[in-house]
């Protein structure tokens, strides 16, 4: 939940000292018309000793705007003191940070979650306290087979999907898929330093980026390691090439571990072939790269262009497996082709890619409303687990149809974005097949009929409370998906998180039946959540249902 707000901290850091109340517009509207704005005050200490914390930064970002959303900001004193005046009535995420320190939310539990700021007109909320616990740290140092310090490498700490976010991706991914959490790059002595990291377990991957210091200055770089014969395969601690045979490290709150490893060659082959267009002719250039299939490998992939004769060499390819992929656009056509490809100790010389073009399906998007953007963006993506995923995506002209070319053979789900606040999508055909119900399936290259989706304003509502020992469950996750659950409707689910008051809204809710359920991650990693009993709701056209949650006390393994 708090993963995409993460990434936009920076920015909203950049222009928070000035994000306030817009000024009142020109005209007769006095204020004493205009909402009372609300006050927070607090302060931000260590979680270990309870110490002060100066200058840690204190934001609060509106989540029920329906654009813009408006950020207040303070900064505490010597005492870990903060005071955010003139906020707006709303609800909001509410957040500290400060340097060397996991970023907390409010109330939450542990280091974990976190619980929406309701403000109600003229409200002042007082005593807000952030416990920041100190993240932990993975230093290191890379060296070569002789021993000599290896520099300009790339260092990561990945971990894997916990099963609760494996079952919420969409589309599915494998359990063991690994996620990158933050990486460094070695200095000249081999050295590396990855730091605010939170409590858990990590494995660590170094892996040879850029130019690794060969010709930098002329910029040459890639030049010499495309062609040199031997290449540092990425390892994992303590110096591994299999991710089964790697050691995890479990980390604690403000640990410092160091991780020293060696970096070996393999020799490496080159991939090369041919590219055919779909009209048997040579394909010139297009674009040729190789990625792995390994979920660990973040690297850029080797690539190469075809020539006149439709001919690619790929060069410094290591050992393993791999999938080929060729593409070539332009504003007539989308050509693409992917294989799965096996690389030994030899080189490859007889690829064959033959470009397919994919099919172009077209639609129309059409309205029952008013207030929804001109245009609005379709996608397709794999309803299923595949290593091979194709796509879609098109966007609608304004008067709502679109083109979606070049969509290869496979089994699809619809998604569309960029509809706003009360939008759903009420019905999406091809032809007489509900794409909703059965999916979109492109096979041997061909479609017909035309994609009809109708977006509708008559959305449905949930609100509700949940609690915990007859008390009100901040930060309570929860979720509304589909009854039944399909590849094709998870689009249709929905999640929201309780404020202070336990209080949950769900909006823009398409009708239809759903299994909802709420959720309380424990305040200890690892223990298992607190969950509600399943609810299940039916909503119509325009509805607004209340719903009461309780959280069951988990049982203990």
């Amino acid at each position: 939940m708090r993963g995409p707000l993460l990434a936009i901290v920076g920015l909203v850091l950049a222009s928070a000292s000035t994000a306030q109340i817009p000024a009142p517009q020109s005209g007769k509207t006095s204020e004493k018309q205009q909402p009372a704005t609300c006050a927070v005050s607090g302060q931000v200490v260590t979680a270990a000793e309870g110490a002060a914390l100066k200058s840690s930064q204190v934001v609060l970002i509106q989540e029920d705007a329906t654009s813009d959303p408006q950020v207040f900001s303070a900064t505490t004193d010597g005492d870990g003191r903060f005071e955010i005046r003139k906020v707006a009535p709303g609800r909001y995420t509410f957040f500290a940070v400060h340097a060397g320190y996991i970023t907390q939310y409010y109330q939450a539990r542990g280091m974990y979650g976190g619980t929406s700021l309701t403000l109600v007109p003229g409200q002042e909320v007082d005593g807000a306290l952030f416990r920041l616990t100190r993240g932990a740290v993975i230093t290191g140092r890379i060296v070569d087979e002789s021993g000599e310090p290896m520099t300009k490498v790339a260092v990561a700490t990945l971990r894997k999907l916990s099963a609760e976010e494996t079952e919420n991706s969409t589309p599915r991914v494998k359990r063991d898929q690994l996620l990158t959490v933050s990486t460094a790059m070695t200095d000249d002595r081999g050295e590396f330093r990855i730091f605010d990291l939170r409590p858990g377990e990590y494995y660590v991957q170094a892996m040879l980026s850029g130019s690794f210091g060969i010709g930098d200055e002329d910029g040459l770089g890639w030049i010499v390691r495309a062609n040199l014969a031997t290449q540092y395969a990425p390892v994992y601690y303590p110096g591994v090439i299999q991710l089964d045979q790697a050691q995890s490290v479990v980390l604690a709150a403000g640990e410092e571990m160091r991780a020293e490893f060696a970096m070996r060659q393999v020799k490496t082959v080159h991939v090369a072939g041919r590219i055919v267009a779909s009209d048997g002719k040579a394909a010139s250039d297009a674009s040729v790269w190789i990625s792995a299939l390994d979920a660990g490998n973040w690297s850029d992939p080797p690539s190469a262009s075809s020539n006149a004769r439709g001919e690619f060499t790929i060069k410094g390819v290591p050992p393993g497996s791999y999938i080929i992929n060729a593409q070539q656009q332009d504003q007539e056509r989308h050509q693409f082709a992917r294989q799965k490809l096996e690389v030994g100790n030899e080189n490859i010389d007889s690829v064959l890619l033959t470009f397919s073009q994919g099919t172009t399906i077209l639609g129309r998007v059409l309205r029952v409303g008013v207030g929804i953007p001109d245009r609005v963006q379709i996608q397709l993506e794999p309803a299923r687990e595949s290593e091979m995923p194709g796509r879609g995506f098109a966007q609608s002209k304004l008067d709502g149809s679109f083109q979606m070319k070049g969509v290869a053979d496979g089994d699809y789900a619809l998604r569309v974005y960029g509809m706003g606040q009360g939008w759903y999508v009420k019905s999406a055909r091809l032809g007489g097949d509900d794409v909703l119900e059965k999916g979109l399936q492109v096979e041997k290259g061909s479609i017909s009929g035309t994609l009809e989706i109708v977006l509708s304003s008559s959305d449905a509502q949930l609100v509700g409370t949940v609690t915990d020992h007859d008390k009100p469950a901040g930060g309570a996750e929860v979720l509304a998906k589909p009854d039944p659950e399909t590849p094709y409707n998870v689009m249709r689910s929905k999640s929201a998180t309780t404020d202070q008051n336990g209080h949950f809204v769900l909006n823009s809710l398409p009708p239809g039946k759903y299994r909802v359920i709420a959720k309380l991650a424990s305040a200890s990693p690892g223990a298992p959540a607190s969950a509600s009993e399943p609810e299940i709701v039916t909503l119509g056209e325009h509805d607004h249902q209340t719903l009461q949650l309780t959280l069951a006390t988990p049982q203990s393994e």
